[in-house]
């Protein structure tokens, strides 16, 4: 897969998307919050989270995994069933707690996607 996008095409589906970082350096912790608005309907999402330096998420709220690389540098996330359709201008808001290895040097988030997923038919 050459893209973080590969899997599922580049379909964004958000209008609007506030993503929040925090990072306790000196614990080796990260917290994200991500806040979309939604611009069309869709009956299934995923999120990816793509890091430059490995991060294990501990935990996560409003989503579940559905896949994360041998590095832990790329992270997809799918919905629960009470987020799973969404319509215009519906917001959705997704936390995520993780730790890394702290060696002085802060994770950050190279790229993020919200696009709808539609299996192989």
């Amino acid at each position: 897969s050459s893209g973080i996008n590969a899997e599922y095409g580049d379909d964004r589906i958000y209008s609007d998307l506030k993503y929040n970082e925090k990072v306790l350096l000196e614990r080796g912790m990260m917290e994200v919050r991500a806040s979309l608005v939604a611009k069309k309907s869709a009956d299934d999402w995923r999120f990816a989270i793509f890091l430059d330096k490995p991060v294990k998420w501990t935990h996560f709220w409003n989503c579940k995994l559905i896949s994360v690389n041998k590095f832990n540098t790329i992270w997809t996330f799918g919905p629960m069933p009470w987020t799973k359709k969404v319509k215009p201008g519906q917001k959705i808001n997704l936390g995520f707690n993780g730790k890394f290895e702290p060696d002085g040097e802060a994770p950050q988030t190279v790229t993020k996607s919200f696009v709808e997923y539609k299996p192989d038919e």
